[in-house]
């Protein structure tokens, strides 16, 4: 794998350098962040626990992956800046908080959910019903012509 720095941009305000950068592997997988970030520190002459790699990805059909990375001058400024996400992202299995991992469920034994008391059914009751209301008187119709004949009144 071979990275190579396309864009860099030194952001003072931030006390940080903005990378864009290109990795090369031919005839592997997309390479890890771990492996990109430590050639691109390499590179920038910087520590590699200060380099944050935002965004990283192999095109299809291609065995090329870009990305954009960020390399801080300090730690502090590194933690005050960065979500906390990019930061875990970053970081060796072996390094990541265990308070982070969801807690594993316990499955029930089958027992037990058979065990289970069944609620008593509810009876129904009913409710008396009501008497329909008396329907209004029809309305006549109006003759029609030839009921009288052709004649109007």
């Amino acid at each position: 794998m071979k990275v190579e720095i396309i864009e860099k941009t030194e952001n003072p305000l931030f006390k940080r350098a903005e990378v864009k950068f290109k990795a090369d592997h031919a005839g592997e997988p997309t390479p890890k962040r771990l492996d990109v970030r430590a050639q691109l520190a390499n590179q920038l002459g910087v520590a590699a626990e200060l380099i944050v790699i935002e965004k990283m990805a192999s095109t299809h059909g291609r065995q090329m992956a870009s990305g954009i990375a960020r390399a801080y001058s300090s730690r502090e400024q590194l933690e005050g800046l960065e979500p906390k996400f990019l930061l875990q992202r970053d970081m060796p299995k072996e390094a990541k908080p265990e308070a982070e991992k969801p807690p594993e469920k316990a499955e029930k034994p089958k027992e037990e959910m058979k065990a289970k008391p069944e609620k008593p059914k509810e009876e129904k009751v009913e409710k008396p019903k009501e008497k329909p209301k008396e329907e209004k008187a029809e309305v006549k119709e109006k003759p029609s012509k030839e009921a009288d004949g052709g004649k109007e009144s």
